[in-house]
């Protein structure tokens, strides 16, 4: 297992193809979700991947900062076939010292709010929203003084 934390312009034409390609494979075939994943925002932002087999076992992006001083984790994923080792945690943890010490917002999909909350996220919403047909919540992890 490998963690690697990049920049837009620090990722290779293969890393990139990569990350995409996973992100695809999750969001669009296996969520079913038609919508539009190259939102222009990647540039901007630092993606983590944790990497087995040459490959993306799991990714996140963090955009940049927000004006109120929030930062956004997105496009949370684990793959498939790598499920169910841990790889999730893992990316969190990594994700989080990159995004910094908060507070950390993050839209998660209503299933995985039990992993999000073990990590110490709350929910703020009350009603939640769907994105593209899939049932979400706000979700925010205060600013925290420890290092991860």
């Amino acid at each position: 297992m490998e963690i690697l934390i990049r920049n837009w312009n620090e990722m290779d034409r293969d890393l990139l193809y990569e990350a995409l390609r996973v992100r695809q494979e999750v969001f669009v075939v296996e969520q079913d979700c038609a919508f539009l994943d190259l939102d222009g925002q990647d540039s901007e932002c630092i993606h983590v991947m944790v990497m087995e087999d040459g490959k993306i076992a799991a990714y996140a992006r963090i955009l940049p900062l927000d004006d109120d001083g929030t930062r956004s984790i997105g496009r949370i994923l684990t793959s498939g076939q790598y499920r169910g080792r841990g790889y999730g945690r893992i990316l969190m943890d990594e994700a989080l010292k990159a995004a910094g010490n908060g507070p950390i917002r993050i839209g998660a999909q209503v299933q995985a709010m039990g992993f999000y909350s073990s990590i110490g996220f709350k929910r703020t919403d009350n009603e939640g929203y769907l994105e593209d047909g899939i049932p979400h919540v706000e979700m925010i992890l205060e600013a925290r003084d420890e290092k991860l």
